[in-house]
């Protein structure tokens, strides 16, 4: 089927694909252990970077999506392909399938000169007929109710069509996808069978499908509001309320959006579920605070405004976001920043330690399209004994009767609740509140239905 051509159309120019193919090449080199870093856009212009960026994060999100599309159409397995090839075939692809108003032609010949001009002449004929049967291949899109298709129980509907970000099923004219339930789930959501596996052990066969589709949804930008959330208050302009109180979504311009937040300082870019653990600690009095793993100091600031009568420090142990937090609070009176060796000083004083520690981030793989890929029992294990280790970094700075915030972005008991059973079964401490939230929205619904999801426990003295 081909794709009919828009009224004028643009072709994007070659620079932004060959941007995505050369990072795509050395991505293939290492997947999955993909880095949580955005791409390098410097050098294009700006509609370049749009496109270069529309594709990085089409591949990023449909991986072993595309993957299973285009073995389906390759006469040996897709490991024995050499990273550029992969590359080249996943740029294509992802185009080819995902996005509107892109000419077959332009894609698929600009796939076979990149091929050519990498030394990969006479692989050059592989690209060229393997992208021209995914054009094939294709059927176009569809768009069910939100969720409709979640339903499905035909296994032949299934094991053609895949769910975009935006809600459309893309649609195949014959099924590529297996006939065994999980791995069919794996490879139309992009997601490794271990944690699929892994969260249809702890929620059932249902609500793992709904998580898996969840992360396939491009996640707004949603904005916390300071104060009572209750009280009446004007909507800034470029925003829309969400359903939770206090939260808005952001709607203008991606330009926009620091201005909006220099004319309204009472805003900040946080999700509701990354706003609980911090309202676990509004019955405390803390005089002294430290945050631990602070990242770009959205909780502190959060803290700091929950808290005003106290002293806070925050910490990071990667440079770079020491860095930000001491550009952030740069002439605080009340927000000190500190490397983490001069925390020591701080020694069984702390009345609150902060602890939002690193974790697999499966509460809020919408907005880290890589880490999903990382998931497996072994780093997992990393991950927990990485988080013990902060947590007894962060009760020494414990005073008598004070308490711990531990945090994640996590659904894994392993990391949230299983941490804080360790915790009270070593340190006379016990769980004086916990939340747990899972996240919601599914492609295509309501924005102001969505919710990342994460876990959080305060824990006091017994």
């Amino acid at each position: 089927m081909t794709r009919p051509s828009p009224a004028n159309p643009r072709i994007p120019p070659r620079q932004a694909r060959d941007a995505v193919a050369q990072r795509l090449a050395d991505r293939c080199r290492c997947f999955p252990d993909l880095p949580l870093e955005p791409m390098d856009v410097g050098g294009l212009d700006d509609r370049e970077q749009a496109l270069a960026r529309a594709i990085d994060h089409a591949v990023t999100r449909h991986w072993l999506t595309l993957v299973a599309v285009v073995q389906s159409r390759l006469s040996r397995p897709w490991e024995e392909l050499e990273p550029d090839l992969q590359a080249i075939l996943l740029t294509g692809a992802a185009q080819l399938l995902t996005m509107d108003r892109l000419p077959d032609h332009a894609v698929v010949n600009h796939a076979v000169e990149w091929t050519r001009r990498h030394g990969q002449a006479r692989a050059a004929g592989l690209v060229n007929a393997v992208l021209r049967a995914v054009v094939r291949l294709r059927a176009g899109h569809e768009t069910p109710a939100a969720g409709a298709a979640i339903g499905e129980v035909d296994e032949s509907a299934q094991r053609s069509t895949f769910p975009l970000s935006d809600g459309r099923l893309a649609q195949l004219h014959e099924p590529v996808f297996a006939r065994e339930p999980v791995r069919r789930l794996a490879q139309r959501t992009s997601h490794p069978e271990p944690l699929l596996h892994e969260w249809i052990n702890m929620f059932g066969v249902d609500q793992a499908t709904r998580l898996a589709w969840h992360d396939v949804t491009q996640p707004p930008l949603l904005l916390r509001r300071d104060g009572d959330p209750s009280a009446a208050s004007e909507t800034p302009p470029g925003t829309r309320p969400h359903r939770e109180p206090g939260c808005l979504i952001y709607t203008g311009p991606h330009g926009g959006l620091s201005r909006l937040l220099e004319a309204h300082p009472n805003l900040s870019v946080q999700d509701p579920a990354s706003a609980i653990p911090v309202t676990l600690t509004g019955g405390l009095r803390p005089a002294l605070i430290v945050d631990l793993c602070a990242g770009l100091g959205t909780k502190t600031r959060q803290l700091a405004r929950l808290h005003p009568e106290a002293r806070i420090v925050c910490s990071d142990a990667d440079p770079a976001r020491l860095d930000a937090l001491r550009s952030t609070f740069r002439g605080s009176d009340r927000v000190a920043v500190l490397a983490p060796g001069d925390l020591l000083r701080f020694a069984g004083q702390c009345d609150l330690v902060v602890l939002d520690v690193p974790c697999s981030n499966t509460g809020v793989l919408p907005r880290r399209l890589e880490a999903r890929y990382r998931f497996n029992a072994e780093r997992l294990a990393e991950l927990v004994s990485l988080q013990r280790g902060i947590i007894a970094d962060g009760l020494r700075l414990r005073a008598p009767g004070g308490s711990i915030l531990y945090a994640t972005c996590s659904l894994e008991p392993a990391e949230n609740e299983r941490q804080a059973a360790w915790i009270e079964q070593w340190h006379p401490l016990k769980r004086a509140n916990e939340r747990f939230t899972l996240p919601q929205g599914l492609p295509g619904a309501d924005p102001a239905e969505y919710r990342d999801g994460g876990y959080a426990a305060l824990l006091g003295p017994v």
